[in-house]
């Protein structure tokens, strides 16, 4: 019982220290499937509206460090009706078509006047939104962006996980560690050595033998 106990201690201890390393959100999968975690989404304004004018056969573009794994909400309105081109690149791509090179988009409307658009971040990075003029009179224009990330809340039976782990198993360990210095020093107590008794009264005798003390008579 007591080489279980320790054992169970020190495991516990090896479990906090690794979650502790770790972080919690390696118990995520796990916290799901017992109903320990509730997800919520939190819109971020990244680009509030913004007045924008587009140069005659030019363009004018918004960088935006974006993060992986977000949704992305924009807007974008052509004052007086009259379009202009939306491109969405990542730095590495929007670099390729400054330079005439054939390039990748993330989102593209060769046309718009009123748009509203979403679209998910796949990697971290900065990303350009591009609004390109192709006629001879210049564009303006109103932008805006949100980003929705998911979030998740552990409950804190989980969140503390590595805290609780530490401490049940120091006290698991402290416990089989002195029920084993109990055991051992049972273990090695000398035995009690015990006298001859009275055949009258049944008390020890003394180191004589002779007469009891007890009931004071002789004993031969």
């Amino acid at each position: 019982m007591r080489r279980t106990v320790l054992t169970i201690g020190i495991l516990l201890l090896l479990g906090g220290f690794l979650i502790m390393q770790q972080g919690t959100q390696i118990l995520v999968p796990m916290a799901e499937a017992f109903g320990l975690v509730s997800r919520t989404q939190v819109e971020r304004t990244l680009v509030a509206p913004t007045l924008l004018a587009v140069p005659a056969l030019d363009y004018t573009f918004v960088s935006v460090d974006l993060k992986g794994g977000t949704d992305v909400r924009g807007s974008l309105q052509v004052v007086g009706s009259r379009e202009v081109a939306l491109y969405v690149m990542d730095e590495g791509n929007f670099t390729l078509w400054r330079a005439g090179h054939s390039s990748t988009v993330v989102l593209a409307r060769p046309i718009v006047i009123s748009y509203n658009f979403t679209f998910s971040v796949q990697s971290t990075g900065s990303y350009y939104f591009i609004f390109d003029n192709q006629d001879t009179a210049r564009r303006t224009l109103i932008f805006s962006l949100t980003g929705i990330e998911h979030e998740f809340m552990l409950s804190p039976l989980v969140a503390y996980a590595d805290y609780e782990l530490l401490a049940l198993g120091l006290a698991l360990t402290i416990l089989g560690l002195r029920g084993g210095k109990k055991r051992v020093e049972a273990e090695q107590a000398p035995p009690v050595e015990k006298g001859p008794k009275c055949r009258f009264c049944g008390s020890t005798l003394g180191r004589d033998g002779v007469f009891c003390e007890k009931c004071g008579r002789a004993q031969k």
